[in-house]
């Protein structure tokens, strides 16, 4: 058994051609003993588990750091519900478009990939000119920093009765 390449995609075949029909179209290029082992594939292996590696390390718990802080108080369990939501949505919709997107009919899977980094590129500048920075501050001040001009603290989801105390254990904890 040997394998080759048809139409950019790596099938079982021989000399002749790729075993059984169907696999390779009337007007593409057999090419034979193309996919064989080689240092190509241990690369891209070795590059993705260093990849995940730095990101588990540096970028994949950022969101989830951000995400404890920028919340009020009152608000922030649910918040964080439906930011956890939102991501495992986002996850969920590459899984199930990838391989259509990466088919040689709509995208390929170069497009696919420039098409993902291109959306996360966008991301990366809109979040380095919308999020600040909230290295050093309290809770209270980052809050501060998220709160909208109008909203009014003193008539949040929380009673009166709530609010004081609230602002009981935030004296005791060594809070303003």
């Amino acid at each position: 058994k040997g394998c080759g390449f048809c139409s950019g995609v790596c099938t079982e075949g021989n000399e002749d051609g790729p075993f059984g029909d169907g696999y390779c179209p009337e007007d593409s290029e057999w090419e034979y003993e193309k996919c064989q082992d080689s240092m190509y594939g241990y690369l891209s292996v070795f590059f993705m588990v260093a990849y995940l590696l730095a990101f588990g390390i540096a970028m994949g718990p950022l969101p989830w750091t951000i995400n404890s802080e920028i919340y009020p108080l009152e608000h922030r369990s649910l918040a964080v519900s439906f930011s956890t939501a939102t991501n495992w949505i986002g996850n969920f919709v590459v899984s199930a478009t990838f391989l259509t997107i990466s088919s040689p009919s709509a995208f390929t899977r170069y497009g696919a990939f420039w098409l993902y980094g291109g959306i996360a590129l966008l991301g990366l500048g809109w979040l380095f000119f919308a999020l600040p920075e909230t290295k050093g501050l309290s809770l209270e001040e980052i809050e501060a920093l998220f709160r909208r001009p109008g909203d009014n603290t003193m008539t949040s989801g929380m009673s009166s009765a709530q609010r004081e105390l609230m602002a009981k254990f935030t004296v005791a904890a060594g809070g303003h």
